[in-house]
């Protein structure tokens, strides 16, 4: 009857205990921290005592003692009180806040609903290794199939090109790869679905790819800064009176006409088109974008030679908006239209200068001419390769995604038609000069 009573008082000072509120808990921790603690580093808190007045066992082998720091006291209180706390570590964490208070196995057994066992099991693991031994031990497992070797073996080809093995293939894939493991004599070879687990594991993906481009103007930078600071100081400029414009060409413009009309959206349904069409003819378009105001001119031309393009920044620089304009920038890439004989020839009329063929026989001659700031018309390339930083790039986009894509066009004049009603539309409701924000990618609207 004593030995019950005992026990019966030990289990109810013990639930007491657990019961007791979180709050008061960890106001009571704060008031103990007096020192650094070498486990969390952060704040100061001391090794506490055991409850010593609640014996740990009676009889037989006695119950490893529980004493916690401060630390750990509160994170397994955390763990505990955590909704997104798993069972098992709930479990686990409160297994040891009651050995820590000095409870005995089984009254924490008997409160918990776990057998004897069970308590002992986890309250013997913290005692030796502290917290990081209330997680899962590795299991075995059983021993590997393919050694470590084997799998180095299938990454090095996967980094191989195909064809350097003798597969007429562009790319990779893991059947592909097992069955060169195969005629390799390696042996045994994994299933296609282990391999692509294996690649994925290692962060490889040879199905995957996408366009790359490699700069190679060795006077990028200076080409960049160019454009890019003439863009930074085109509201400023025009301001004053002097425009900037980008200019390039789209070529190849086809005018499809789809052999039954689109399916309109509905709900639950997107719009719906037939993949079957004729072609109607292509034709190219001269762009010209105004970089302070976001509008936009051009046409329609059957080629894109040197004549056609200075006849195009002659209408631009005899406009009325420009013609008294004291300078003239143009952005644009270094096609050899661009910089051709005749355009150097406009250049110089329109600056009020005179004609030197003989100065200009060579490219790199006519580039320095055209860059000339010293002049009324400007010009300013684009590095090679990086056309895309020309801002009429980001308009032709623009025209592509609202026309050329979603339309069909009965013909030529047809596909005409609409591009000069949209660019009516364009330049009426939605032109506003690109907010520049270059960092290695084109700019955003």
């Amino acid at each position: 009857m004593l030995a019950l009573g005992l026990n019966e008082s030990v289990s109810a000072i013990g639930i007491r205990l657990l019961r007791q509120s979180d709050a008061d808990l960890l106001a009571g921790l704060e008031s103990k921290r007096a020192s650094t603690c070498a486990l969390c580093g952060e704040a100061a808190c001391r090794l506490e005592q055991a409850d010593s007045a609640i014996p740990c066992q009676r009889g037989g082998r006695r119950a490893p003692e529980i004493v916690l720091r401060t630390c750990e006291r509160e994170r397994l209180i955390r763990v505990a009180r955590a909704g997104t706390s798993s069972q098992r570590d709930v479990l686990r964490a409160r297994i040891v806040l009651m050995a820590a208070r000095g409870l005995t196995n089984d009254a924490i057994a008997t409160e918990l609903g776990v057998t004897v066992g069970t308590v002992a099991k986890w309250r013997s693991r913290f005692a030796k290794a502290g917290p990081k031994a209330l997680g899962d031990a590795p299991r075995s497992g059983r021993r590997p199939v393919y050694a470590a070797e084997k799998k180095a073996w299938f990454f090095q080809k996967v980094l191989e090109s195909a064809r350097d093995n003798g597969v007429p293939i562009a790319r990779w894939s893991c059947a592909e790869l097992v069955a060169l493991a195969k005629r390799a004599g390696l042996d045994p070879t994994p299933d296609p679905a282990t391999l692509s687990r294996w690649l994925s594991d290692a962060d490889i993906e040879p199905q995957r790819w996408r366009y790359w481009l490699q700069i190679t103007d060795p006077d990028f930078e200076v080409r960049m800064k160019d454009v890019t600071g003439l863009y930074l100081r085109a509201i400023a400029l025009w301001k004053a009176g002097i425009p900037v414009f980008c200019v390039d060409e789209k070529t190849g413009i086809q005018a499809l006409e789809r052999e039954t009309p689109d399916r309109p959206t509905r709900p639950g349904k997107i719009r719906r088109r037939d993949h079957r069409y004729k072609r109607r003819g292509t034709t190219c378009f001269i762009g010209v974008f105004h970089v302070a105001t976001g509008k936009v001119w051009g046409r329609f031309v059957l080629s894109r030679d040197a004549k056609t393009f200075a006849a195009l920044l002659n209408e631009v620089c005899e406009a009325a908006s420009v013609k008294s304009a004291p300078e003239i920038h143009f952005v644009t890439d270094q096609l050899s239209t661009h910089w051709h004989l005749g355009v150097c020839e406009l250049v110089a009329k329109l600056s009020r200068l005179p004609f030197e063929p003989k100065a200009l026989e060579t490219g790199k001659q006519r580039k320095a001419f055209l860059l000339d700031a010293g002049k009324r018309v400007v010009f300013h390339f684009t590095p090679l390769r990086a056309s895309w930083l020309d801002q009429i790039e980001v308009w032709f986009s623009i025209l592509s995604r609202k026309v050329l894509l979603a339309e069909s066009f009965t013909s030529i004049q047809d596909l005409q038609a609409k591009v000069n009603a949209f660019i009516e539309y364009y330049n009426r409701y939605l032109a506003h000069p690109f907010r520049w924000t270059y960092t290695g990618a084109p700019c955003r609207t």
